[in-house]
């Protein structure tokens, strides 16, 4: 083991599994003696007991302060185990992983507690890459694939930053994984295969072992064989031209620029617009240099600092000057960043990135990059207008766009980058809890080129986010004249899904008329001429819409069902048949004209939220509870285990999937949700404090995946732990004026990130009341009772609030407050 003492240690495990420490003292008489022989304080005997590959530690350290050993056990769990500090004999637990598998065949364990683990099954192998690290947030499970072929051995190493390298050796090859980077555009595996190394001419490989600066040495036989970097003999030094391969292993999994356009849509979805802003404007600085002369584009790094500073220009707030004299008497100012940033600037330097290549970035991330560059512009432009929210939504519906339209260019973006059908549903929950969608409805028109069709409403989500049914009818009635006007043959069948849907039959008969190219007229102008107020003609349109489901002409079937009344039969068409529940949702809602009606709950219930179990989209879910009005859940949903949620809400579902917490979007929903109404706020309640703890070390590790390790800081910096007070302080802070106190004055508080004005964090919240989600006490208080003041909320486990602080909370609401009758004698 390295040490920085003049004397070194090694660790041997005997057949019984007892762990002996080797002292190893050199000089003019060296010996070696036996420090301590103790076991692993293990239930059971292990599968295997491993040492952590020491590659990265140096001589820096003692070895004694890193997890030294691994165990696998026979029903799969992972522990690692450390020196205990007191004596140096003793060992203990740091850490264990259930892997849930059994079976192993051969364990290997990096310097950053990296395990790899071999599993045979019959003539193919399994390969799992573990990470050391499990909560309810995290199985550690990074990496699982078959292969077709044994695997013979495997060798960690690891980079100067830590970056760990898995070499798996077959019988004629072998194989050099990487961890790559995390990305917010695509989903990939967490590692990828980045050199081969084929021997296949050579004897089978017997072992293989990692040497200094990425060599890496074979034992074929009775021959050995060292790859490493391509070498100039004359300078004695690898070739500067060529990418070493710690290099590209950090160009897959390093920090990433802070003009990569994963940085930056981060920073905007967080409301760093002023700090994007500013890294666009050094680009085109760094940019026009170059084009004076410069050999390559030298970017120059922000400061860490500066990503941990509040964005005082923040997404809501116009463009600010900012004068350094009061006077100057040569009349210049010195113009900032917000100033500097203007179309002709970003026109300049998109046009330069079109024909130059940006060092560290691949094309497709180019491609993206310039997207992004736009998008801020056109965000800029608009902030004002438009609350947080909305400009989140804004910046993802025109990337959104701008890449489809980039992707049918074939010669601008790379084959990998296929059109999209339609935005994320994390997108679309941004401009459900925006204020502004009057806006954003008209730049979504906009962005359709002035049309709106039921393609492209369900592409946007339309009809989850519009939250104004009347609005939302409006926009059906111009979604049927142009699905009627997008043909060239003007079909009536094509619109009338829609104007049935909004009662408009005569309309439809009407259109009829001008189809006389049509086979169908005849028949559908005499059947629209009746009265379908009657229970007769109803009945007829209803046996014409399962004539048309045996045709299987299911759009049209569901306007039958209209037609006849049946609107239940006409959405289950859309969701079993169509596979289109966005559809379902929104005939419902314009039908029942609101978004309170049955049809519309059992939608919700009984497809939207099981189709979110099952695919664990836990947006999907966040939304259709928020509608249900149980915000308590949509609240919970979002750090919860799913089965939990399933099991408060009584979902049936087959199977659920479990997500992976690898979007820092969630965090971002759950800091504006968590106190948004009382209801919610129960639900925060319901969330115990290390669970939010381990759940923001996650997202923070996620950053780190993506790269952003700047954001990461900020994010642990900044976050805010506060939690709903039961104290009832003053009758100023009493339950009957909605107020819920935050213990924001300890010393050291921080406002939630992200960090704008708007979103500081104050000694008082309110805590909006959605009365819409309480039942009405006017209707149904009996005559002579007295009515509450505030409705019951719902409430799924009184213990569970009682144990969470907010039990008390809703007794002190409901409890009756004596008010001292007006004495003169106060006043003096």
């Amino acid at each position: 083991m390295p040490s920085p003492s003049g004397c070194e240690f090694m660790i041997a495990i005997a057949t019984d599994y007892t762990v002996i420490q080797i002292k190893c003292t050199g000089g003019p008489n060296p010996e070696l003696s036996i420090v301590s022989q103790t076991p692993l304080p293990l239930p059971s005997t292990p599968k295997f007991i491993q040492p952590v590959d020491p590659m990265a530690w140096g001589n820096l350290r003692d070895w004694s302060e890193h997890d030294v050993l691994l165990s696998v056990s026979q029903e799969g769990e992972l522990a690692f185990w450390a020196l205990e500090a007191s004596n140096g004999q003793a060992w203990k637990c740091t850490g264990k992983v259930r892997t849930n598998r059994s079976g192993f065949k051969k364990a290997k364990c990096s310097s950053m507690k990296k395990t790899a683990l071999v599993i045979g099954q019959g003539e193919h192998d399994e390969l799992t890459i573990w990470d050391s690290t499990e909560s309810e947030f995290a199985t550690g499970l990074e990496y699982q694939r078959v292969d077709n072929n044994i695997i013979l051995d495997l060798d960690w190493s690891s980079t100067s930053d830590s970056q760990s390298i898995l070499a798996v050796g077959y019988s004629r090859h072998v194989d050099i994984l990487c961890q790559q980077r995390m990305t917010y555009f695509e989903e990939g595996p967490g590692w990828a295969l980045c050199h081969r190394i084929d021997i296949s001419g050579q004897v089978a490989l017997h072992d293989s072992v990692w040497m200094a600066h990425g060599s890496f040495l074979i034992a074929a036989g009775q021959q050995m064989y060292l790859y490493s970097e391509p070498y100039d003999a004359e300078h004695r030094e690898p070739e500067a031209s060529h990418e070493t391969l710690f290099e590209h292993v950090a160009r897959r999994n390093g920090p990433l620029e802070d003009y990569n356009p994963q940085m930056l849509l981060q920073c905007l979805l967080w409301g760093k617009l002023g700090l994007v802003k500013e890294i666009i404007v050094n680009l085109a600085r760094a940019v026009e240099r170059h084009e004076s002369g410069d050999d390559q584009v030298e970017w120059t790094a922000l400061p860490v600092e500066r990503y941990l500073e509040r964005d005082s220009k923040s997404l809501s707030s116009g463009p600010q000057k900012h004068y350094k004299t009061l006077f100057n008497a040569n009349g210049s100012n010195d113009d900032s960043d917000e100033e500097e940033f203007s179309r002709a600037l970003v026109t300049r330097l998109i046009r330069h990135l079109e024909s130059h290549q940006l060092p560290h970035l691949t094309s497709n991330e180019q491609a993206h990059l310039i997207v992004l560059i736009q998008t801020t512009l056109e965000t800029d432009e608009q902030r004002r207008a438009l609350d947080e929210n909305g400009l989140r939504y804004l910046i993802s519906m025109r990337s959104f766009y701008i890449l489809n339209q980039r992707a049918s260019q074939k010669s601008t973006l790379p084959p990998r980058s296929a059109k999209r059908e339609r935005l994320r549903y994390r997108d679309m929950i941004w401009a459900f809890h925006s204020e502004s969608q009057d806006l954003l409805l008209n730049s979504s028109v906009a962005a359709c080129g002035g049309k709106l069709t039921w393609s492209e409403a369900r592409a946007l989500g339309v009809p989850l986010w519009l939250n104004s049914t009347e609005t939302l009818r409006q926009q059906f009635e111009v979604i049927a004249r142009n699905e009627y006007m997008a043909g060239e043959a003007r079909d009536p069948t094509a619109c009338s899904l829609f104007y049935f849907a909004l009662g408009k039959h005569k309309l439809v008969h009407g259109l009829w008329r001008q189809a006389a190219w049509h086979k169908e007229q005849p028949l559908m102008l005499k059947f629209l001429n009746n009265d379908f107020s009657e229970g007769r003609w109803r009945t007829s349109a209803l046996k014409n819409a399962f004539a048309l489901l045996g045709k299987q002409r299911f759009e049209y079937a569901a306007a039958f069902f209209l037609l006849g009344g049946a609107l239940k039969d006409a959405v289950n068409v859309c969701i079993k048949h169509l596979k289109d529940f966005q559809l379902a949702i929104a005939i419902a809602r314009v039908m029942e004209q609101s978004n309170e009606g049955p049809v519309l709950k059992d939608i919700l219930s009984g497809t939207v939220i099981p189709i979110a179990f099952e695919s664990g989209n836990r947006y999907l879910g966040s939304w259709a509870f928020w509608v249900l009005h149980r915000r308590d859940l949509a609240v919970r949903i979002l750090l919860t285990p799913l089965q939990d949620v399933a099991s408060a809400f009584n979902v049936i579902v087959e199977e659920i999937r479990e997500p992976f917490y690898d979007d820092p979007s969630t965090a971002l929903l759950f800091s504006q949700l968590r106190s948004k109404t009382l209801q919610a706020a129960k639900g925060t309640s319901e969330i115990s404090g290390r669970s939010e703890f381990k759940f923001i070390l996650q997202i923070a590790k996620v950053f780190c995946r993506m790269g952003c390790h700047a954001l990461a800081l900020d994010l642990v910096q900044s976050w805010s732990f506060a939690r709903p007070s039961t104290v009832i302080h003053s009758p100023a802070n009493s339950p009957l004026n909605g107020s819920i106190s935050w213990n924001s004055s300890s010393p050291g508080s921080r406002p939630i990130f992200p960090l704008e004005p708007a979103m500081a964090r104050r000694s008082s919240i309110m805590i909006d009341i959605d009365v819409t989600s309480l039942p009405t006490s006017r209707s149904d208080t009996p005559v002579g009772q007295k009515s509450s003041g505030l409705g019951k909320i719902e409430e799924e486990s009184d213990l569970i609030a009682r144990k969470a602080g907010l039990g008390s909370l809703m007794k002190s609401a409901k409890q009756n407050i004596n008010v001292p009758e007006f004495d003169m004698n106060a006043f003096f």
